[in-house]
């Protein structure tokens, strides 16, 4: 009886290993970048990663208050004049992701644009 549950036990954790390597493996890495928002662009206009990575985002705006959305990322974040905000996600899904800016900046604002490509 002792053998038998010493063997259940033995199984149990290499299983576990199994599937602790399996997850390190398929993980992404982290990726970062820095954004900066100026006179109705983004600078980069785009960022490139690879599906499963960790994306950080540091973004600033250099002239006035801007934001930063990815829809497809249910991202949303304001960007204050002179302050850094970091936005973290995982680009869990490939393909090409419009960025643009969250609030209104003046009369070119829906022409500040970039994109996301998840390879």
């Amino acid at each position: 009886m002792q053998r038998r549950n010493h063997t259940i036990l033995v199984s149990l954790l290499l299983l576990g290993v199994v599937v602790c390597s399996f997850s390190l493996l398929m993980a992404g890495e982290v990726t970062t970048f820095e954004v900066k928002a100026d006179a109705y662009k983004f600078i980069p206009d785009t960022i490139t990663v690879n599906q499963g990575d960790k994306v950080i985002i540091k973004a600033i705006s250099i002239d006035k208050d801007h934001g930063i959305g990815i829809k497809a990322f249910n991202i949303t974040e304001p960007l204050p004049k002179g302050k850094w905000v970091t936005i973290e996600f995982t680009a869990d899904k490939k393909g090409e992701f419009p960025i643009h800016c969250t609030v209104f900046c003046g009369w070119k604002h829906h022409w500040m644009r970039g994109k996301l490509i998840v390879k």
